[in-house]
């Protein structure tokens, strides 16, 4: 009986690490207490250049990291978490605050490539950073911020796939929330109206919408077509209200005015409709295109009056694909482009360069389209509760066995 009990046990390790394993953190203060809780899984998945071709990595965030250079945070420094782990790799999240909220506000991921146990025959054997701005969205202090849906984010090489994430920052008195804020995925897709809060109050969460219509967009050089784009876009900026933080949310129209410019090894796209102007820059680096820059300008009214913004980004690293092919992502993504900017897409089908005829060339399709990622994921996370039961029925098993035996 004890070689059958050690071997569920053996098994659910076994699932626990073929899923992800999940990390959890308390970052304590000089004085003892939790000033910061963490608690997340992701898996990561990174594409380098290996012999002859490109190759893709995927690894854990390990439950075991150093949190060597964390923060609490003070009226100076911003609270950080630094979770490092193997050779030379971290992940960081860093928090700001404003009136009654906190959030996160830069994710950044240092992977080594010269760890060959992980990126086996890379041929450029480097550090590498990659930042993403506004992964999390606004939430009332003294709140647990949660979001047990699987969220997959892109950011030029990588792929990073969460799920089952809590976070609390600036915790209060020690004390980690009961009351829990729950992420736009994990939220139905039918809620009720929002009624306005005074100005004491937390801040609203943006109110779902439904997905944008993909609009099909053209730039002609001549009489010819030199840039096909067709997506759908859905703008969600943040903005301040009195003391409390709120959202616009607005999908493009699919019928905006396009217009923009062909290059050789820069080309350019701007849409128009009634609320924004959004101009997408993309770039030609070593046979390969991305796109590089985002700016935007949106005006909407608020109480009556105007209220202009206007948001750009020029280090973005989006939408890689060889020259003389398309760029294909079906799955949602969301480019960051400011703090206060993020621009959802959706079913993404680019070629800005080398465009024969009026056709989109041979598409390359982006990491999130690839099912293979989320599929051990769920398969595994199903295995481990199967495992579970089948423990707990053993367990009641041998407790009505040993029943048997009892001194009459």
């Amino acid at each position: 009986m004890h070689r059958s009990s050690g071997l569920c046990l053996i098994l659910l390790v076994a699932l626990g690490f073929s899923l992800s394993e999940a990390v959890t953190i308390e970052l304590r203060d000089t004085s003892g207490q939790v000033c910061l809780y963490a608690a997340l899984s992701v898996n990561f998945t990174v594409r380098y250049e290996g012999i002859e071709t490109m190759v893709n990595a995927s690894f854990q965030l390990p439950s075991e990291v150093s949190t060597n250079g964390s923060l609490c945070g003070d009226d100076k420094t911003a609270p950080l978490i630094n979770m490092t782990f193997g050779t030379g790799h971290s992940l960081s999240l860093n928090f700001s605050h404003s009136t009654g909220t906190f959030r996160g506000d830069f994710l950044t991921l240092t992977y080594n490539t010269s760890d060959s146990t992980l990126f086996p025959g890379a041929q450029n054997a480097s550090v590498q950073h990659v930042t993403i701005h506004a992964l999390m969205m606004p939430v009332p202090l003294n709140t647990l911020y949660t979001c047990k849906s699987v969220e997959a984010v892109a950011e030029g090489l990588v792929t990073m796939v969460f799920w089952n994430v809590s976070i609390q920052a600036f915790v209060k008195n020690g004390t980690i929330s009961t009351n829990e804020t729950s992420c736009k995925e994990d939220q139905p897709t039918t809620v009720a109206p929002v009624t306005t809060q005074s100005p004491t109050k937390p801040p609203t969460t943006p109110p779902p919408l439904e997905k944008p219509t993909v609009g099909n967009y053209s730039v002609k050089n001549g009489s010819d077509s030199c840039l096909l784009a067709n997506f759908g876009l859905q703008l969600n900026q943040s903005f301040e209200e009195g003391n409390q933080t709120k959202f616009f949310v607005h999908n493009i129209d699919p019928h905006s005015n396009a217009t923009g410019q062909c290059g050789k090894h820069d080309a350019t796209l701007v849409l128009k409709d009634s609320v924004a102007i959004i101009q997408f820059h993309f770039r030609v680096d070593n046979s390969k295109f991305f796109l590089n820059e985002v700016k935007a300008n949106v005006s909407f009214v608020v109480n009556g009056t105007e209220s202009v913004h206007a948001d750009t980004n020029g280090n973005l690293s989006y939408w890689h694909a060889s020259l003389g092919s398309s760029y294909l992502c079906n799955k949602e993504q969301r480019l960051s482009v400011s703090v206060n900017l993020t621009i959802n897409t959706f079913n993404v089908w680019v070629q800005p360069f080398q465009l024969k005829g009026e056709n989109f060339s041979k598409a390359e399709q982006c990491f999130l389209d690839d099912d293979g990622i989320l599929i051990p994921i769920v398969v595994g996370a199903a295995l481990a509760g199967l495992i579970v039961i089948v423990v707990i029925a053993y367990v009641i098993g041998r407790r009505k066995s040993y029943a048997g035996y009892q001194t009459l």
